[in-house]
C-alpha cells in the first residue's frame, strides 16, 4: 500500500519527446479572442474554453508556499538567496565580494563543454558508466542558473540605464528641433522687420493703374509672398 500511495515519477517515452500539445493553442485568432472575453465579457478564467485558458500564465505561487513546480520538479522558495540550490552543491562562494559573475559564468561555461567531451568518451568507451559525468554537467548546468539568477539584477539596472539613455536622447533631439524652429523663426521675424510697409502714395497709384514706383511695389509683393511661404513651411515643419 505505501508503495501504491508514493508518486510515480513519469519517464519520457521518447529520447526526445516533442513538446506539451498545448503550443498548437497559441495563435494569433486565439489571443484575439481572449483580448475580446477579457474586455467586453469580463469572464472569469474557469469559464474560459481550454486553448484560451492555455494563454493565461499560471498564478504566482502565494506567500506561504514553501516550493513550487517547474519541469516535473519541486524548487524550494528562499526569498535569502538567489536561487534554491543547496549551498553545498554550489561550486563558488555566493557571499565573495570580489566575485565577478561574467568571469565565473565564463568558466562554468568552458566547464561544461569538458565535460560534455568528457562524457562523449565515457560513451565510446562503456556506456553504462555514464551516471558519475551526467550527474557532473547537471551540477554545472545548476550552478550556471544560480549564477544567472544573481546577475539579474545588473540586468534590470542595464535595462533601466538603456531606457533613460532612449528617454534622455529622444529629449535631446526634441530640444534641437525647437532651437531650430526657434532660429528659423528669429530669421523670419528680423527679415519681416526689415521690410517697409507699402506707402498709401504707392498703393494708390498701383490700384488706379498709374506706373509711379511700379517696380518697387512688385518687389515688396513678391518679398511679402516669400515671408509667407516661409510661415508656412515653418507651420508645417
Amino acid at each position: 500500500m505505501a508503495d501504491q500511495d508514493q508518486p510515480q515519477q513519469q519517464l519520457p517515452e521518447a529520447p526526445f519527446p516533442a513538446p506539451p500539445p498545448f503550443w498548437r493553442h497559441f495563435t494569433r485568432a486565439n489571443e484575439d479572442k481572449l483580448k475580446e472575453i477579457e474586455v467586453e465579457e469580463k469572464e472569469s478564467e474557469a469559464k474560459l474554453p481550454i486553448p484560451l485558458a492555455y494563454l493565461r500564465p499560471p498564478p504566482p505561487p502565494p506567500d506561504s508556499a514553501e516550493f513550487y513546480t517547474t519541469f516535473g520538479q519541486k524548487q524550494v522558495i528562499d526569498p535569502t538567496k538567489p536561487s534554491s540550490l543547496p549551498r553545498e552543491q554550489l561550486l563558488f562562494n555566493p557571499d565573495d565580494p570580489d566575485l565577478n559573475h561574467a568571469v565565473l559564468l565564463s568558466k562554468l561555461t568552458k566547464s561544461l563543454l569538458l565535460n560534455f567531451l568528457e562524457l562523449t568518451s565515457v560513451l565510446s568507451l562503456d556506456p553504462t558508466k555514464y551516471e558519475e559525468k551526467v550527474e557532473d554537467i547537471r551540477q554545472l548546468v545548476l550552478n550556471v542558473h544560480v549564477v544567472i539568477n544573481m546577475y539579474r539584477p545588473h540586468q534590470a539596472r542595464e535595462s533601466v540605464k538603456e531606457m533613460l539613455e532612449g528617454f534622455l536622447e529622444d529629449g535631446e533631439k526634441e530640444i534641437e528641433e525647437c532651437d531650430r524652429l526657434k532660429s528659423r523663426a528669429e530669421d523670419l521675424l528680423d527679415d519681416i522687420g526689415k521690410m517697409k510697409s507699402l506707402s498709401p502714395s504707392s498703393t494708390f497709384a498701383q490700384a488706379s493703374g498709374t506706373s509711379v514706383n511700379g517696380a518697387n511695389y512688385d518687389a515688396k509683393m513678391e518679398e511679402q509672398r516669400r515671408m509667407w511661404q516661409r510661415i508656412h513651411e515653418i507651420a508645417d515643419s
